[in-house]
């Protein structure tokens, strides 16, 4: 699984990036043999009700499958990237994995 982060008008040093890296690789472990390339892209919105939010961007790349893709906002960085992570579990879990059948 390739990671690639990209954090557009914020400067992170190389620890910030290792413990997000950290993050993305636990909560996408279950399904780590089965993604190919995770895409995160960080970008600042201004907003007037509610000022500078966080946008993050995910796309998954799946091999013989289409591509996953999750945007959302948050506060704060790591608000974001964790919004978009549980929303990419959800998704993962519903579309791609085999249901159980019923007796």
């Amino acid at each position: 699984m390739k990671l690639k982060l990209t954090v557009k008008n914020k400067i992170i040093n190389a620890s910030e990036k290792m413990s997000l890296l950290k993050l993305i690789k636990t909560q996408l472990a279950k399904h780590a043999l089965n993604i190919r390339k995770v895409e995160i892209q960080i970008n600042d919105l201004s907003s007037d009700r509610h000022g500078t939010l966080q946008q993050c961007k995910i796309n998954i790349l799946v091999p013989g499958l289409p591509s996953i893709n999750v945007n959302t906002k948050g506060r704060s960085m790591l608000q974001a990237i964790k919004r978009a992570l549980k929303n990419l579990q959800h998704i993962l879990v519903n579309k791609y994995q085999p249901s159980q059948p019923s007796s």
